[in-house]
């Protein structure tokens, strides 16, 4: 069953830790700090899901460890395992249901992020975090989306 726990802003253990994902290691200490206060360490076992396809959250994932599946409609689509991979951020962009399901296959540790809890805060740095963390998101789907026209090409050449 899915474990959860706060972070702790001031403990240098646990921003060090943050340091080492990449969507955060150029973040000022402060700015850490900020993203720290918004998410959750999240420890899920292996069959259990992160995401389920058609639900609706506001929380974005960031891998520490481990090994998830994605399916969508049932179908295996690909595998993450990078520390620091990100997931779910597309129904954060858009506020759509979630496209696809994720569920862990191995002992799996994630940083949540609450992104509507963006929306509560004013402060100036809390708008550079989410600019940061938009930016990261683009990245992601910049990624993808090469992914997929280098596959859509091929097929394309195939059938050619």
């Amino acid at each position: 069953m899915m474990k959860e726990h706060e972070f702790d802003p001031t403990n240098a253990e646990t921003l060090d830790q943050f340091r080492k994902i990449p969507a955060f290691s150029s973040l000022e200490e402060k700015m850490i700090k900020e993203v720290v206060s918004m998410s959750r360490m999240r420890k899920y076992e292996p069959g259990e899901f992160v995401i389920r396809e058609g639900d609706f959250d506001a929380m974005v994932f960031f891998l520490v460890k481990g090994d998830l599946k994605i399916t969508h409609q049932g179908v295996e689509v690909g595998i993450i395992r990078r520390l620091g991979d990100v997931f779910g951020e597309m129904g954060i962009i858009d506020g759509s249901p979630r496209s696809a399901s994720i569920q862990a296959l191995s002992p799996t540790l994630c940083v949540a992020v609450d992104a509507s809890l963006f929306d509560r805060q004013t402060a100036k740095d809390t708008f550079t975090v989410q600019a940061i963390l938009y930016r990261v998101f683009c990245e992601v789907l910049a990624v993808r989306l090469r992914e997929m026209d280098k596959k859509l090409s091929e097929l394309t050449t195939r059938k050619g």
